[in-house]
């Protein structure tokens, strides 16, 4: 009996510890199978994007043409559905791609200026549409962080704040400066947060108002994005806010030794005051629908198209004397040449500092800090044709301004 015993007690835990490796084991392929799953994502990100954006252009140019109130009410439908669907597979492919550990930050001293006007050039429009005032205060000053990565984070802030501001409210983007740190806050006097919900709302699909009808409120994934890519670089946030009395989310950073911060009045974008009818454009795309969706866009806002899909066929235009005002190209043009490439032969060509934008659906960091660095503008696919439309005028009203001071 006492020897039956002793061997039942061993056997038990022999057992659990079974038990326990075959659990291991399960929870190992879980594991591999989410990295695996969210891998694929991220590396397929450029695919799922082109189709998205072509299809944002064609309703543009399809809301153009037609004049019936029904014919527009239905063709507003359908883009509110593709503005939902963009901005889903957005955030959908960017938690991935964090899921999947390919992002790696790159920290280094940030402008702070140069981020504000990013913002005030990216959300001005839609701020006016909904009838919300966006202030954007100017701060000159560095911060140690990555750019690509804390823009994507005040982008995401700025995004939120709007969507939950009733019409005729304020979204205010500030910073004031804490010993060795800087505050960036993006205030609102939006629906607020309940304290019951703060403690939630940087998972995964939270809406901070479910039951609002609305498809422009997302999927609750923006603030999710915020919270991995605050961890990591290593940064800190904090919340205040009460249940319709608005929201401050204040993003504290480490500002670098040399700052020499000033404040100075930004000036205003003018995107009125420049059309674009006439202006030479250049598209390079090696997307058929792209191109096409590209150009007759374009068309409509009366700039004359040039479409092409190889650099090579950029370098043989060039050779025969062609010009342009602006140049829009994808990232990847070719199996070697991208499409900073294009930029470069297209400018030296034509000894001019032509204005260029650069639209990819590879949203690496890597690839957009390159092209930040260069000086260009990037814009991830797919692209709203508002947004487009305002970042060309800018750069083409500044390239005016900047003949007029060399005259």
């Amino acid at each position: 009996m006492i020897e039956q015993r002793r061997i039942e007690r061993n056997f038990v835990p022999q057992q659990v510890v079974g038990a326990i490796h075959v659990l291991r084991e399960k929870k190992e392929q879980a594991e591999r199978a989410n990295h695996d799953k969210s891998r694929f994502l991220a590396v397929a990100s450029h695919d799922l994007r082109q189709p998205i954006h072509a299809l944002g252009l064609y309703v543009a140019e399809l809301r153009r043409k037609i004049s019936g109130e029904e014919q527009q009410h239905l063709v507003g439908q359908v883009e509110r559905s593709v503005d939902a669907i963009s901005a889903l597979i957005n955030d959908l492919l960017d938690i991935s791609r964090l899921d999947a550990g390919l992002v790696v930050p790159q920290k280094q001293a940030c402008d702070v200026s140069v981020l504000l006007e990013r913002i005030t050039t990216s959300f001005q429009m839609q701020a006016q549409a909904r009838n919300i005032r966006l202030v954007v205060r100017p701060y000159h000053g560095r911060v140690i962080s990555d750019p690509v990565l804390l823009e994507r984070i005040v982008m995401n802030l700025v995004s939120n704040a709007l969507r939950y501001t009733h019409p005729n409210g304020i979204v205010l983007v500030a910073c004031r400066k804490r010993g060795d740190d800087l505050l960036i806050e993006v205030r609102d006097n939006g629906i607020g947060i309940d304290q019951a919900s703060q403690a939630n709302i940087f998972g995964e699909y939270v809406q901070l108002n479910p039951h609002k009808p609305d498809a422009q409120q997302g999927m609750g994934l923006g603030l999710a994005i915020v919270d991995r890519l605050i961890r990591l670089l290593d940064h800190k946030i904090a919340l205040r806010s009460a249940s319709n009395m608005g929201s401050t989310f204040a993003l504290r950073l480490t500002r670098t030794s040399e700052s020499a911060d000033s404040v100075a009045e930004m000036a205003g974008m003018g995107f009125d005051s420049l059309p674009l009818a006439g202006k030479k454009l250049l598209i390079v795309d090696g997307d058929e629908q792209v191109r096409g969706s590209t150009t007759a866009l374009l068309s409509a806002w009366g700039c004359n198209v040039t479409a092409v899909h190889t650099f090579e066929a950029v370098q043989k235009m060039l050779s025969e004397g062609a010009n342009w005002d602006m140049v829009i190209s994808d990232y990847q043009v070719g199996s070697k040449e991208t499409g900073l490439d294009v930029i470069d032969t297209v400018r030296l060509s034509l000894d001019t500092p032509t204005p260029c934008i650069l639209i990819s659906g590879d949203t690496r960091s890597d690839i957009v800090s390159m092209v930040q660095k260069a000086g260009h503008h990037f814009l991830s696919k797919p692209v709203k044709p508002a947004k487009l439309r305002s970042l060309m005028q800018f750069l083409l009203e500044e390239q005016r301004e900047l003949m007029a001071v060399n005259d």
